[in-house]
């Protein structure tokens, strides 16, 4: 059973991961993100605040559409039925769902490497209030940006040379290519990671609610009621705390205690959603 979890998860991240709206989505977020300082004129108050704040709120929101993806991507293979194939071998529904939400959940985590790394950059590398005015490291963020464009001319390379995909190929090397310069930023502030932890919970409960969604749904109602309800949470249900930016101030960190209360909730949301598609799944005559 769990080769079997297994197989049907690294399938689905290796789609997903390879497709190139997947690459286009993690380059917009990344590089965006790392030529943010190039047109800060605002400090709030602590140097490279507005990049951290932006980065982490660009992985909420890119991460959502990456995970609707994943949802549209389960909702094409049943309504062109080519989740039958997988399933006329001895695969039960719900292995086959939980394998996708599985494979879902790891291109989330190589998107939020690759933005977590961008956000630890383009913060540290932010113009910084001296007595003779603001600067930024632009060398560092050139530097930045070329390894982004490095990490796609090595997939590129592999394609032609080796018959890789270019977009998966890229996908796995981006990450790679950022924290490799983390180390050597000066003053990176690793308490983001600790934000972008709570945001990966957040980004669980709406993958897989949206797979959920997409078992019955068409892509676009999938799509809005996923952003509706994120929206809403947000906004009225105490879902600030999957986005915390006050915490980070002044070189800060979510405390763990704070994490630690957040992962049964996300844990319990995530079984349940991922519970009602099954169930969804199960009810369906056809495939």
């Amino acid at each position: 059973m769990g080769g079997k979890l297994r197989a049907v998860a690294w399938f689905s991240a290796v789609e997903l991961l390879g497709h190139p709206a997947t690459l286009l989505l993690t380059l917009a977020s990344a590089v965006g993100t790392l030529i943010l300082p190039f047109f800060q004129f605002q400090r709030f108050s602590e140097d490279g605040r507005l990049a951290r704040d932006c980065g982490l709120s660009t992985a909420l929101l890119f991460g959502t559409l990456l995970a609707l993806g994943g949802a549209g991507r389960l909702h094409r293979a049943l309504r062109d039925g080519t989740c039958a194939i997988a399933l006329a071998k001895p695969l039960s529904r719900g292995l086959w769902f939980c394998g996708n939400a599985l494979g879902t959940a790891l291109a989330l985590g190589v998107y939020l490497l690759t933005q977590g790394a961008a956000t630890i950059l383009a913060e540290a590398y932010s113009p910084r209030y001296h007595a003779g005015g603001e600067y930024a490291d632009v060398a560092a963020l050139f530097g930045a940006v070329g390894a982004a464009l490095g990490a796609l001319a090595l997939a590129a390379l592999n394609d032609r040379f080796r018959g890789g995909r270019f977009a998966l190929s890229a996908n796995l090397l981006l990450p790679v290519a950022l924290w490799a310069l983390v180390p050597f930023a000066p003053g990176a502030h690793w308490g983001d990671l600790t934000a972008l932890a709570a945001v990966a919970m957040l980004l669980a409960q709406a993958a897989a609610f949206a797979l959920a969604l997409a078992v019955r749904c068409p892509p676009g109602l999938t799509a809005g009621v996923t952003l509706a309800a994120l929206a809403a949470t947000l906004a009225y249900l105490g879902g600030a705390a999957y986005l915390p930016l006050d915490p980070l101030a002044g070189g800060g960190a979510v405390p763990v205690r704070t994490l630690l209360l957040l992962a049964p909730q996300a844990c319990l949301a995530t079984a349940f959603f991922l519970w009602c598609g099954v169930g969804l799944l199960n009810a369906r005559e056809t495939l």
